[in-house]
């Protein structure tokens, strides 16, 4: 559970936030391994979240798997203290969901590579570093490789 996720993980995001270029600036001169470990620490803290293909009910309508995706890694890049209450259950999923449709975010969007455009939110920038650097799409699962 919580244990799987690093506490460095944790640490970058926090430097890091509101501004994705700081984030992009830092994976940028990390070694392949590091981007890798990264983005299996983002997936695996969302996923602690919830069953994404069972959705997330918010108002009387369940979200689909996309969405409740999106809502997953939205809440990890709100930093640790949110993604620990919604693990926790101190906070709902449904709480932290009209917050996110209300359009609240902790990070500003900007990138300083115009490639990189595209990836602009924390848990897709590691994918726009990891191409531009390394010609390849970035895989986030261990088992992939």
């Amino acid at each position: 559970m919580a244990e799987r996720v690093p506490g460095w993980f944790w640490e970058v995001l926090e430097a890091a936030r509101p501004r994705v270029a700081a984030l992009e600036a830092w994976l940028g001169g990390q070694p392949r391994e590091v981007l890798e470990e990264f983005a299996w620490a983002y997936a695996t803290a969302a996923e602690e979240l919830a069953d994404f293909a069972e959705g997330v009910g918010v108002d009387g309508e369940v979200w689909s798997e996309d969405s409740t995706e999106d809502l997953c890694l939205w809440v990890v890049g709100q930093g640790y203290g949110l993604w620990r209450a919604v693990l926790e259950g101190e906070r709902a999923l449904e709480e932290a969901a009209r917050v996110y449709l209300g359009g609240e975010a902790a990070w500003d969007g900007e990138v300083a590579d115009p490639a990189h455009r595209g990836y602009q939110s924390p848990d897709a920038i590691v994918h726009g570093v990891h191409r531009s650097r390394f010609g390849e799409e970035l895989r986030e699962r261990p088992e992939d490789y």
